[in-house]
């Protein structure tokens, strides 16, 4: 009977352990369905992670190129900009030298006209010298009716 106790005993241990196993075997295999889970899950991550990366990138290119393209525009058009300043002083500084030209040319011409007005009566004034001293009074009188 000893005997039998025990064996009984020992198939319930053994019984035990099995259940225990089984136990065991069914949490290990749902560990492992958990940590393929996060594996999965951090690949996914990982791609998703160097996707963002890649968009980033491609989006940094686009902006430096939108960038550029703007500061040559406004290069262009500040160059535009500055040509056309440059040539409208240059049409000003042209005009400035016409209207001093021709303000030069009505100077010279005016003080032309003077010095022969100058030199007229200077003329004049030998002339009516000369009848002075060269031609007697009384007969320029009888000449103009006295």
């Amino acid at each position: 009977m000893l005997q039998d106790a025990e064996e009984i005993s020992l198939k319930v241990d053994v019984s035990v352990l099995k259940e225990k196993v089984n136990t065991l075997t069914i949490l290990c295999d749902k560990i492992d369905r958990v940590i393929e889970k996060l594996a999965d899950n951090q690949l996914d991550l990982a791609g998703q992670i160097y996707q963002d990366m890649d968009k980033r990138k491609e989006q940094t290119v686009s902006d430096i190129k939108e960038l550029h393209s703007r500061i040559t525009t406004t290069d262009r058009n500040l160059s535009d900009k500055i040509e056309l300043t440059e040539r409208r002083i240059m049409d000003e500084i042209k005009s400035l030298r016409e209207c001093i030209d021709a303000h030069n040319s009505k100077e010279a011409e005016d003080m032309k006209k003077l010095s022969q007005w100058k030199w007229m009566v200077v003329g004049g004034v030998i002339a009516v010298s000369w009848l002075i001293t060269n031609v007697k009074l009384e007969s320029l009188g009888k000449l103009f009716g006295n």
